[in-house]
This record gives structure tokens, sequence and C-alpha cells, in this order.
């Protein structure tokens, strides 16, 4: 706080430098003049420098001290040492007042010109016409030029880790010694999904089919290969339908753990796995879906893919039996069964392109039930020593059911990218 002497100082200094330059102001106050003369200011300024033998001197800065001046007051004006020309703030970039400026720096006012862009199902590679005298590109995904990256003078930009079948926007601005131009806005979608997908989860769009057929009276015990119960003891069902695997042989784990608690493991309870997933009998890269990712699938299914329900996540999660709207369009179940249009056909509208087939199932005492009106999906999480989590499907019901049945039953395996 200043002291009452500094304020007369202050007083007494401003009143000295009126004398000095003559400052004159009508009684209202309403605007000021500065002159040699001290002839009055004009009505319709608020400020009038009138002189014939001098000029007005603003703020001289370097192009680092200008960036350096925190939040800039919109139409902010300075003189640009570095570059030689005046500059103003225009509330998103500095731009410059004259065409040309002193150096031959020319101010950009147009943004660059969209190029040619790509993509793949997680990246667009983003490309635009070079700007004549632009040193410098800056890209965002918002319209903030105070938070682009600068990518230095390259008119190429890869983006990454999106979405499939998503439309992204991309904003460019082009920038040299003297003004930075308005920003340039591409937009461009990522290529289509595959089958299967919904939001960053991935599935294969058949049931698993591999290992050696065992007659359905026989476990399968034989922890040296890889088994599968074929319905029907039909091997040709294998190939429409897929095979049909107890719990420890979908997961790989020995023959005793259909009895005995592996335990929790990270792989049981991940949700996403990536490459954390257990493979089972998955092909590389590819893993058995966890409880909490099955779950997530439904619910993207019901919620993200038109038309939507309204099913919460934590329904899908947590609750057993029946979940999602029981709608014929709108439920999970509706969206994941084959439609009548595929082959093998179901009551579904295969909306998510999951195509699941009433594969049925070996049951626990060896013999098979429910093909044409059942599908069966193993999780990789264990519920108990003698339990897994599960899902089913069923003709007639537009939901999907969460369920632990018992780990020797003979169910299908579908497995989701990592």
């Amino acid at each position: 706080m200043k002291t009452k002497i500094q304020k007369i100082n202050i007083q007494i200094a401003a009143l000295l430098m009126a004398a000095l330059i003559g400052v004159t102001s009508p009684t209202n106050a309403q605007n000021l003049g500065i002159s040699a003369t001290g002839v009055a200011p004009d009505p319709s300024a608020g400020l009038d420098v009138n002189f014939t033998d001098r000029g007005v001197l603003i703020p001289r800065l370097t192009t680092a001290q200008r960036n350096a001046i925190p939040n800039p007051a919109n139409s902010l004006l300075i003189y640009n040492t570095t570059t030689g020309c005046f500059e103003f703030w225009d509330g998103s970039a500095w731009r410059v007042l004259s065409a040309q400026c002193t150096g031959g720096c020319i101010p950009l006012s147009v943004g660059p010109a969209a190029g040619s862009h790509s993509s793949t199902q997680t990246s667009i590679t983003w490309n635009w016409n070079a700007v004549s005298t632009a040193t410098a590109y800056y890209v965002n995904t918002t319209n903030n030029f105070a938070t682009a990256t600068n990518i230095g003078n390259t008119t190429s930009y890869t983006q990454s880790g999106l979405s499939c079948g998503q439309n992204y926007t991309l904003y460019v601005w082009a920038q040299n010694g003297c003004s930075t131009s308005a920003a340039s806005v591409f937009t461009f979608s990522t290529s289509s999904c595959p089958p299967g997908t919904c939001g960053s989860q991935v599935f294969m769009t058949a049931n698993m089919n591999v290992g050696q057929y065992v007659h359905g009276l026989n476990e399968q015990n034989n922890d040296n290969q890889v088994e599968k119960y074929c319905y029907n003891n039909t091997p040709a069902n294998c190939l429409t339908y897929g095979g049909l695997y107890q719990w420890a042989e979908a997961v790989q784990l020995p023959y005793s753990n259909n009895s005995t608690a592996v335990g929790t493991q990270p792989w049981m309870t991940c949700d996403p796995c990536g490459s954390g997933g257990r493979q089972g009998i998955c092909p590389s890269g590819y893993h058995i879906p966890t409880d909490l990712e099955w779950s997530r699938y439904e619910w993207c299914v019901e919620n993200n893919i038109s038309p939507a329900g309204t099913t919460p996540l934590s329904t899908f999660q947590s609750n057993t039996g029946w979940r999602g709207t029981n709608n014929a369009t709108i439920g999970p179940g509706a969206k994941l069964k084959a439609s009548n249009s595929n082959t093998p056909s179901w009551n579904g509208t295969n909306a998510s392109g999951f195509t699941a087939l009433p594969a049925g199932h070996r049951n626990y005492s060896g013999g098979f039930n429910s093909l044409g009106s059942f599908a069966y999906f193993w999780s990789a999480t264990e519920y108990s020593a003698t339990h897994a989590w599960y899902r089913y499907l069923l003709t007639g019901n537009w939901q999907s059911n969460r369920n632990s049945p018992l780990k020797t039953y003979g169910w299908s395996v579908r497995c989701l990218q990592n």
C-alpha cells in the first residue's frame, strides 16, 4: 500500500508532466489531449495526441518477450524488434498491421489448404499444402492456438490411438516471423470398424475351432494337447459352429483347475487387458475376454450401436441373469446374434457384426443340448474352484445372460483382440 507521501509525489509528478507536455481536458473528463500548444482534444477521441514534430512510441519487444506476455488483452499493440513489425493481439494470435514489414516479413492471413488425408482404423495422417513464407505449423484437436503443438516446417501430421469409424477434427495454423494465420479446420474419418467391434474392443467373428477332437463322454484331461468337443460327436459341426471347450482347456490350464481354484489373477480381472489377457486357445494377438470385458462389450453394443438403449455399465457388470433391454432391435442379445441373412441364420439383427451362432453345449455328464437355440461363451474369470463366469444368448430373448456354471461344461470360445 502506498504511503501518503508517495501518493502526493505521484500527484505532483503527474501535474508536472501535464504542464510540460501540454495536457488538456474538458471539465467532464471524458477525453484527454496531449499537445505542444494545449489545443483542446477532439470531442470524438478518448485520447488526442496532437504534434507536428514527434510521434507516439509504443512498447518495443522481441518475439520471445512478446510471447511471454501473460494473457494479452484483445487489441494489445506492440512493436516487434525481432521482425520489425507492428503487431496486435486479436484474441487468439498476434497479427501484423501492415501487408509487409521491414525485413521482408509477409503476414499470414489464411491457413493452409487441406491435402489428401489417409487413415487406418486407429490413426489419421493429415496432409496440407505448404503456405508460402511459413516457417512452422501448429496443430491442435481444439480451436486453441495457446495449447497447440509446434510440429516445425512439415506439412503432415499423424494422429494415432483413435477409434475406428469415427470422424475427427484437426486445427492447423501456419506461422512465420511476423504473424500466425487463422486456423484451418480439417475433418476426416478413421477406417471402418471390422465386424465385431464396439468402442475399442474388437472381437473375432467366429468361434474358436482348434485342437484334437475327443468324444463327449471323455474329459479334456490331456494337458499335453488342446482338445475339443464337436456337437453330437459330429466333427462337421465343429466346422460350422466351432469347438466346445471346458474352462481349463479354454484358458490353457491343467485339467485339475476345473475343480481346483486358480485364485485371483490379473488376467481374470483386467479391463481392458491388452497383451496382459490370458491367451488360452486364442491365436497370437488375442485373448479370452474377462468377465469385465464381456460386460463392457455388452454395454457398448446396447448403448453405442443404433438404436441405442440406456442400461448402465454397472448393471452389466454386477447383475447375474438376463441384463440389458429386452427389445428386438435394442437389446445386446439381438445385436450379438446372427440374423436371418447369415449362414447359419438366427433370430438376431447382428448389428454388432459379432455373429453369435446357436452352437449349443456339451453338458457336464457328456451329452449335448441346445443346438439352434442357445449360444454359450466362456470368460477367463473364475467364480470359484468349480465354477467360472460365462455369457449366453437364447432364441426369442433379446438380452444377454451372465452366470457362473460348472467349469466342466463345454462352451464356445470367442477371442478378443489385445
